[in-house]
């Protein structure tokens, strides 16, 4: 039921406000309500490199490291001057243990 008041209370956000809201979720270490706040800001705005990055950094925090890989490399796509993008995947890598790549 909590999740469903949650869900409700989010309908209506832009990308942005729901970023907010994830980083809000970050900083209390609630990473998963984190991921969920930037998958909604993605799906309204797909083309933003930063809910990439935040998620990414979520997904980390979880040890979800293969869907931070994912990510970073999507915003890296997105922004490939954005160099927060490289460390979000060098990070990844590193907890994947693909040393290699990350060397790259």
């Amino acid at each position: 039921k909590a999740k469903l008041q949650q869900h409700e209370s989010t309908m209506g956000k832009s990308a942005e406000e729901l970023k907010e809201l994830g980083n809000q979720a970050f900083g209390a270490k609630d990473y998963e309500t984190a991921i969920e706040h930037y998958t909604q800001a993605i799906q309204l705005d797909p083309k933003n490199h930063v809910f990439f990055s935040n998620r990414s950094a979520s997904y980390a925090s979880t040890q979800q490291d293969q869907k931070a890989a994912d990510d970073a490399k999507e915003c890296i796509r997105l922004a490939p001057t954005f160099v927060k993008g490289y460390y979000r995947l060098v990070t990844a890598q590193i907890a994947l243990q693909e040393y290699e790549k990350a060397a790259a």
